[in-house]
């Protein structure tokens, strides 16, 4: 299959669908959350300025930093099994040149499909640590979804593919410091994508071969050739919203702690905590934890556990700013985490094991009851200012009633937050 032939599966998407539509809207508005969340971290800031100074504020530079912003929070949805995140690619491509909702949800969908697409072929989690499925897929999801929203015909949508993917590795190492390359390689593979779309508009031809199996095969040790059956146009289905900031391997252990703290368990008595995972999620939650170190503590899943016995506030914390009272750290030592083989990989679910006064909870999640999307979604957007949160709400109405100007809504909140990114303390 050619990259035509691929784009040919994304323009099947109907714009109209209003299940697709309702998803769409729900991640936009996730999407716009986050953004809003990291403005406020002085490393969000930091990566605003810089869109800023460098992109003399034009919408693209705009779209780019913002898509580095939503990423930089760690609270941005995602598809487990492949790694990709394509929220904070795909919203801000469609939201700059989108002008209704059709052509709107058509891009975003669309950039989904195409980001777990690429994200699974290059191996998913397997291609972890040396190749990064949401960098490597990141040129695409922002290629195809500015050039959907530009209403680029077929063999145009498939040019900007191509251009987007040429010379992309997904290789990103570990960089350290503040602010991070780990989250600026993002708006660049984003601003890559949108330009990819803007010279398949005007004409620049690229080579249409370029996804075959043997260019497939060399990114990664455990990539496949890509087929049609990578290409689902419904995949925003299957990228979940993330209810706290953290690392996602983590995530359930995380839910199922705090439905014992909801059911009376007291910290205070809590003698050890036993997490066991698939052999998969395990690594990145049980790496020593380095509390002056932003990312640390976002994976560290022995400190987020103390961060739900006493500080629930903050697991919405982006920033990691403050330091953590010594209750929280004392409690991240009774923790252990294990892997258990009989735990599927699929979706990292998570069991835990707590000794209270030597008497033993045990409990495995994710469980039927759990929390919804859109409870998830209430949850971030109170976290944030009021003026903000309003905002938010303002635009789901917009949306939920298929308002047109709600796209220009969401737009315009996403320029206001990319042209000034005060701290968190100023925007309250």
């Amino acid at each position: 299959m050619n990259a035509r032939d691929l784009v040919s599966i994304l323009l099947t998407i109907d714009g109209g669908d209003q299940k697709l539509r309702d998803l769409v809207y729900l991640h936009t508005v996730d999407a716009l959350a986050c953004l809003a969340a990291g403005a406020g971290a002085k490393e969000g800031s930091s990566l605003l300025a810089f869109y800023r100074e460098t992109g003399a504020g034009d919408a693209i530079s705009s779209a780019a930093g913002a898509s580095a912003v939503i990423r930089f929070t760690e609270w941005d949805a995602i598809h487990v099994p492949s790694c990709a995140t394509p929220d904070a690619m795909a919203v801000p491509s469609a939201l700059i040149f989108a002008q209704d909702h059709g052509t709107y949800v058509r891009a975003v969908a669309a950039g989904h499909a195409a980001g777990v697409a690429l994200s699974e072929a290059v191996g998913g989690v397997s291609a972890l640590p040396e190749t990064w499925p949401g960098l490597f897929a990141a040129p695409a999801v922002a290629a195809v979804s500015a050039a959907i929203a530009l209403d680029l015909p077929e063999e145009r949508v498939a040019q900007a593919l191509v251009l987007s993917m040429a010379g992309s590795s997904g290789r990103n190492g570990r960089p350290s410091g503040m602010p991070s390359a780990r989250w600026l390689v993002i708006g660049e593979a984003v601003l890559k994508g949108i330009r990819a779309a803007l010279a398949a508009k005007a004409s620049v031809k690229g080579d249409l071969d370029l996804l075959s199996p043997a260019w497939m095969k060399g990114q990664a040790a455990g990539a496949v050739a890509l087929e049609e059956k990578h290409f689902d146009p419904m995949a925003i289905t299957r990228v979940g919203l993330k209810p706290f900031v953290s690392a996602r391997q983590g995530m359930n252990a995380i839910q199922a702690f705090s439905s014992l703290l909801q059911k009376g368990l007291d910290p205070d008595a809590v003698d050890s905590v036993q997490v066991f995972l698939p052999p998969v999620a395990v690594p990145v939650v049980s790496r020593p934890l380095v509390a002056e170190d932003r990312l640390s503590t976002i994976a560290h899943l022995g400190l987020q556990l103390g961060i739900a016995a006493y500080a629930p506030a903050r697991l919405m914390d982006v920033d990691r700013g403050q330091a953590f009272d010594e209750d929280v750290l004392a409690f991240a030592k009774y923790v252990s985490v294990a892997s258990d083989d009989h735990l599927a990989a699929e979706g990292w679910p998570a069991r835990i094991v707590v000794s209270e006064n030597g008497l033993m909870r045990d409990v495995i999640w994710p469980q039927n009851s759990g929390e919804g999307a859109q409870a998830m979604l209430d949850r971030k957007i109170e976290s944030l200012p009021v003026n903000t949160a309003q905002h938010l709400h303002r635009i789901e109405a917009a949306l939920a009633g298929t308002e047109e100007f709600a796209i220009q809504e969401a737009r315009n909140l996403l320029k206001q937050l990319t042209a000034a990114s005060p701290t968190r303390s100023e925007a309250a």
